[in-house]
């Protein structure tokens, strides 16, 4: 029985030329292409950059099959090979030359006066209020208050996302084989009324985190972005954030080293 592969790209002419070659490669080698994802796909392959793959990932719900990414974008860190490289990626499944990377994505349960609602993040999940206010938040981890904290927002990444929004908010860059949540301020106040925390707080991924709203943010509208989605909510009392049980699995090939790769992309 042949294989069933569901492959996504996106609409950029590499993007479209590798999906060509790939189908190719692949219908000579016996697979059966599907034409929309399934979840009886037992391979599943994804051509664009890291944008294109959070698009993946979310459309298909956090797939349980294995993710091969072929990188058409910048930095790709996501995706695993070129388009040159496709048929020797291949080859290395085949042969069982490869190894699996297990991302753990992170939940936001959003509790209103009426409702509460699930959204999930690959990257990261980014709470804040109202654009044009300044936030004031309870935080607390597990059951203990951290802090009453005054600024545009609090971020919550995984190891992955580390490298994303995080990066550019001085968070710190946390090896994947960790199993953290990271919690970043996004511009704290300083002032004699306000002392929030400036730097990163990295915390064991089975423990809670909590954001209320307090002083004017409270019981108001919540903004909250997640892998470059947004999403409004009302009347907020609180969002209650935790590792999710859904799991992403990476292809990586048997040369992959995660830090020669940042250093090349990123540092």
């Amino acid at each position: 029985m042949s294989k069933k592969v569901f492959i996504f790209s996106n609409y950029k002419d590499n993007s479209q030329a590798a999906l060509t070659e790939l189908k190719e490669i692949l219908t000579s080698r016996g697979y059966e292409i599907l034409n929309e994802y399934s979840d009886s796909a037992e391979l599943l392959m994804c051509i664009g950059g890291d944008g294109t793959f959070l698009s993946f990932i979310h459309k298909c719900r956090f797939p349980k099959a294995p993710v091969l990414g072929v990188n058409t974008g910048h930095l790709g860190f996501f995706q695993e090979c070129s388009p040159d490289k496709m048929s020797e990626a291949i080859d290395d499944i085949e042969s069982g030359r490869y190894s699996v990377q297990t991302i753990k994505p992170l939940q936001a349960k959003i509790v209103t006066a009426r409702n509460q609602f699930y959204r999930i993040g690959l990257n990261e999940i980014l709470v804040r209020g109202q654009y044009s206010h300044v936030s004031q938040f309870s935080v607390s981890i597990d059951d203990t208050k951290v802090q009453d904290f005054s600024g545009d927002g609090i971020l919550v990444s995984t190891p992955v996302g580390s490298t994303a929004y995080n990066y550019s908010l001085d968070g710190a860059l946390v090896s994947p084989d960790l199993d953290v949540l990271q919690l970043t301020p996004v511009a704290p106040m300083n002032t004699s009324a306000y002392r929030c925390f400036h730097s990163s707080i990295l915390l064991p991924a089975d423990e809670r985190i909590v954001i209320a709203g307090i002083g004017r943010s409270t019981k108001g509208t919540i903004i909250l972005s997640f892998d470059g989605r947004t999403h409004e909510f009302s009347n907020v009392e609180y969002v209650e954030i935790t590792q999710s049980d859904k799991e992403v699995h990476l292809i990586r090939n048997p040369d992959y080293d995660y830090w020669k790769k940042l250093s090349s992309k990123l540092l």
